[in-house]
């Protein structure tokens, strides 16, 4: 069990007395999120100790069980992770990867026996009326967030996992106070490192209960927030494979830029359209910089690294190229799966269109910042090759989900 109470109380003093004009200024909707978040999410995080605990009494068989070869999809938000782990995780015969309900709501292998015991309660005496319920919840508060499709029963990013223990950089969304947070956006450098070893222990030892509950397989998570913590996920499975993905940043600053302002807006009331747009940048920046020096080190076999407009360009190449390096073997049932997918993406249109005047950017502007990134992965402006020092017209931009 973990729980960094420092953080807890340091993020919970900056929240009353320190939110100034931060995206967490105290206004009328950011009183309401806070009664919410202390009414509910502390209780929570007891009984998630607690469960925890009690793991060790009714299953300690989980103790024994390998994390193997571990995946983890990597990259700056945006950048495509969702659709490859998604479609990766339906190879159910290879592959398991954690659903929504599993990293927020039952990390421990008690809740989830608790919630599961429940649903068949329903099933028996009720019909499904409970269940029916839940969807309907479901699809009112998660259906309707913009910009990354969420629910429960969707394979999500497991960093969620973290909100437990309270040591995740998540916490700068419902607490935008970012110089207390460094430390957690720049994981392997910047955290001392005993705290990395208690954080990366508790994770394995959540990666241990969820393959141990899905009979061994092995498992592929995708977390942005793991381009800062390669070398501490390399320490704690020394065989995982990293699969890097990179967008043109010039797509990747827009997105980034609007889905972080809509994160501040859900949990509060920001006096600015786009807050903190020099942080985003410079976290966009090092989320490229930092994981790709330390892939480059790795032996090839442990590492991955694609371009997102080879991803959705080429679907179907790009999953075998993937599965050739991980040695695994497509059956014609994920075969199905892939070529239904690729057929899916073919007719996706985004309704996620930004203006990059709007936020104070231009794509020279990004291209110079970035000129570096550009040049690796043959990045362009307006689809032809960047030219740092001359001037493009700019675009309105056309953004497809992660």
């Amino acid at each position: 069990m973990l729980f960094n109470l420092t953080l807890f109380v340091r993020l919970t003093w900056a929240a009353l007395t320190r939110a100034g004009d931060t995206p967490g200024r105290l206004v009328g909707k950011r009183w309401r999120v806070l009664f919410w978040w202390y009414l509910l999410i502390p209780i929570h995080n007891l009984t998630t100790q607690l469960a925890l605990g009690l793991d060790y009494v009714l299953f300690p068989a989980f103790r024994r069980q390998a994390v193997a070869a571990p995946i983890f999809i990597i990259g700056n938000f945006r950048s495509g992770s969702t659709l490859l782990q998604r479609l990766l995780a339906r190879d159910e015969d290879n592959l398991t990867a954690m659903q929504l309900w599993e990293i927020y709501i039952a990390p421990s292998l008690t809740q989830r026996a608790f919630w599961r015991l429940l649903g068949r309660v329903d099933e028996r005496l009720l019909g499904g009326r409970l269940r029916r319920r839940l969807e309907q919840v479901n699809d009112r508060l998660l259906g309707g967030i913009q910009m990354h499709s969420v629910g429960l029963w969707e394979v999500d990013e497991d960093e969620g996992l973290m909100c437990h223990s309270w040591d995740t950089c998540f916490y700068m969304f419902p607490f935008p106070f970012l110089e207390d947070l460094r430390p957690y956006w720049k994981f392997d450098t910047d955290l001392p490192l005993k705290r990395q070893e208690k954080v990366m222990r508790f994770y394995k030892g959540l990666l241990q209960r969820h393959v141990w509950a899905h009979g061994g397989k092995r498992y592929i998570a995708k977390n942005p927030a793991f381009c800062v913590k390669v070398e501490a996920l390399q320490r704690t499975f020394p065989d995982a494979v990293f699969i890097y993905l990179a967008r043109n940043p010039i797509d990747t600053i827009a997105s980034k830029t609007t889905f972080f302002s809509y994160i501040w807006k859900v949990f509060g009331e920001p006096a600015e359209a786009f807050p903190n747009r020099d942080f985003t940048r410079a976290l966009i920046g090092h989320w490229y910089r930092y994981p790709l020096a330390r892939l480059d080190r790795m032996p090839e076999a442990g590492r991955i690294i694609l371009r997102y407009d080879d991803l959705v360009g080429d679907l179907d190449g790009t999953v075998r190229k993937i599965y050739a390096q991980l040695g695994l073997t497509i059956d014609p049932d994920f075969d199905a799966v892939v070529a239904e997918t690729v057929e899916r993406q073919k007719n996706f249109e985004s309704e996620n269109r930004y203006s990059l005047a709007a936020m104070g950017y231009t794509e020279t502007m990004i291209a110079a910042e970035f000129a570096d990134i550009f040049e690796r992965f043959g990045f362009g402006l307006n689809g032809k090759k960047a030219a740092v020092n001359g001037r493009q017209p700019e675009r309105e931009l056309e953004v497809s989900l992660d």
